[in-house]
């Protein structure tokens, strides 16, 4: 099960997003071992990731992972702009 449902959004209506937004998705693996998801050491594959039509078997510890890297890399950017890293915005 698609998670974003990617084949719906229109790539033109999200461009300005970035190239990658509407190809950024989650599939949910259909079966997996409920005790190896629970207590195994290595964790099994949850589900298959996708982004730019490259995927990646992923699992719970790695989908972890990449959530949290992907938070400091918003806050880090953020930082940046407040402290005036990147310059000062034009006026419109």
């Amino acid at each position: 099960m698609s998670i974003n449902l990617t084949a719906a959004h229109d790539t033109k209506r999200t461009r300005h997003l970035g190239k990658l937004w509407s190809t950024i998705d989650f599939d949910l693996k259909e079966n997996v071992n409920p005790t190896d998801y629970k207590y195994a050491k290595m964790k099994p594959v949850i589900g298959t990731l996708e982004i730019g039509g490259k995927r990646f078997d992923i699992t719970y510890s790695e989908l972890n992972q990449l959530m949290r890297t992907c938070s400091s890399a918003m806050q880090v950017a953020d930082l940046a702009y407040r402290m005036g890293k990147w310059g000062r915005p034009q006026d419109r």
